[in-house]
């Protein structure tokens, strides 16, 4: 089994951190070298996904199959009386698997699932549970690359053009999709149960 844990240099060391290579050069210095400074000020706390038997007893962690950073957000919409509402969201800041498990599969024949899919529905199932037992929220935001946004619509989450945005200007090209899921409306997905 695997598990995310937080990211915390007295269970991984630098050299472990090192190693993780998502194939994607911003994503790896941010972890390796960014993540706890951005968690000490605030702008998002990361988690590594990791062997769950590695988290036990003290064990230092050998192996990182993947990463999220998350912070909270809040989407805003205005109806058509011009009145102003927001959704409180999770924001999905980083979310990177080790390239050895990029377009791999695991399973039974017949039943087999990409590792992307079984390492997004572990975040999305203790993301709900953060909602309901942490801090509350009712959504979960992010920006979808090319190569992520597949994986976010099989997963239900949808295109969050029409709601205003927050710091749009870093994302100033459009390169990265922003997207939006509502939990309550896809429990169903949240747990991997989709038709």
């Amino acid at each position: 089994m695997m598990k995310y844990i937080l990211l915390t240099k007295e269970k991984v060391s630098q050299d472990v951190l090192n190693r993780f290579d998502c194939g994607h050069p911003d994503f790896n210095y941010f972890l390796q070298n960014d993540a706890n400074e951005c968690a000490a000020n605030g702008k998002g706390v990361t988690y590594i996904l990791v062997d769950d038997e590695e988290d036990k007893d003290g064990k230092q962690i050998t192996a990182v199959f993947a990463f999220c950073t998350l912070k909270a957000t809040s989407l805003y919409y205005e109806n058509q009386e011009n009145t102003v509402f927001n959704i409180s969201c999770a924001e999905i800041k980083y979310f990177a698997i080790a390239k050895q498990f990029q377009k791999a599969q695991t399973g039974k024949q017949g039943t087999e699932k990409y590792y992307s899919t079984c390492f997004f529905e572990i975040l999305l199932a203790d993301l709900y549970q953060m909602s309901t037992s942490v801090i509350g929220f009712t959504g979960i935001f992010l920006r979808a690359n090319e190569n992520g946004e597949k994986l976010y619509r099989r997963k239900k989450f949808i295109d969050a053009k029409e709601y205003i945005i927050p710091y749009e200007e870093d994302d100033e090209l459009g390169k990265c999709t922003p997207m939006y899921l509502s939990i309550n409306d896809n429990l169903y997905s949240i747990f991997g149960c989709e038709d």
